[in-house]
């Protein structure tokens, strides 16, 4: 528990037993997303295996009433709902203290985040790059407003994944009812969103790889696109999962699959997600 501005902020930690005590290791810090809570994506995300396997550190915090200050305008969120807790200064504060106990290793410390757990590591990427090494934004984007208000300190190191399929953060973007689609109210298409990190990372090309469509029965296949000829300390990977609805990716079977594909659109079962952000948070350091 952390005390942020007089309020209690809860979040778990999984600390492998192969990581000891005064030797710091890599930190994820993984965000769940709207209605979502830290056991739960601790749960489905697939992150500790990682971590026993690779001896990282997960945190997963938990946002007050179960969403994110993520950046977004209330009309742009799905359910409409908001909040004004001290979101940025929550996840700075959770970094500082798991660095100064001798947990974390604060050069290998990253962000990844689902949905609206994915909008809050975007703004985290745009207010506090210098906390991160990389960053990963999952079926999520960014409003437009971000051309004009979003500007790292430095070249940050970007995943994005997007599904073609997605309701709630719909591939070609979203414009309110009564906005002009060009106008500056609205978010990012998932082409313009992996475009604008790499915009600011100054990336001027890119190339773009199918990976194995290992579950054919799954009607989704997966192409990642990275950018190229970036400033030093910049990158951008893109996962266009064609096919895909508001769901990571991952080839395990879950309760209630059938429920949740009618709800939020069908999975890709080609690749766990927590894999491919791992492969990319792994290249970097601060």
């Amino acid at each position: 528990m952390l005390d942020v501005d007089g309020v209690d902020r809860s979040f778990r930690l999984y600390v492998p037993i192969f990581v000891k005590p005064g030797k710091p290791a890599p930190l994820v810090i993984v965000l769940h997303g709207a209605r979502g809570h830290s056991e739960q994506v601790e749960r489905l995300f697939g992150f500790n295996a990682i971590a026993d396997r690779e001896e990282l550190v997960v945190a997963y915090p938990q946002g007050l009433g179960s969403i994110w200050n993520d950046g977004r305008e209330p009309g742009l969120r799905p359910s409409g709902k908001s909040t004004s807790a001290d979101d940025v200064g929550f996840l700075l504060k959770l970094v500082d203290n798991l660095v100064t106990a001798g947990i974390a290793d604060r050069a290998r410390v990253y962000l990844a985040g689902e949905s609206s757990g994915g909008f809050m590591a975007a703004r985290m990427a745009c207010e506090s790059s210098d906390a991160f090494a990389a960053f990963a934004i999952l079926i999520a984007s960014v409003p437009k407003s971000y051309r004009t208000t979003c500007n790292p300190s430095r070249p940050v190191p970007v995943m994005t994944l997007n599904g073609t399929e997605d309701r709630l953060v719909p591939w070609e973007g979203y414009v309110p009812k009564g906005h002009a689609r060009d106008g500056p109210l609205g978010l990012m298409s998932a082409r313009e969103h992996a475009a604008f990190w790499a915009e600011r990372n100054g990336c001027s090309s890119f190339d773009a790889m199918p990976l194995n469509d290992t579950d054919p029965g799954d009607a989704s296949s997966i192409v990642r696109s990275d950018w190229s000829k970036c400033r030093p300390g910049g990158a951008v990977a893109f996962y266009e999962v064609s096919g895909g609805g508001h769901q990571s990716p991952s080839p395990r079977s879950r309760a209630l699959d059938q429920i949740v594909g009618a709800l939020l659109g069908p999975r890709n079962r080609d690749v766990e997600a927590a894999e491919l952000v791992w492969d990319f948070f792994r290249r970097f350091k601060r």
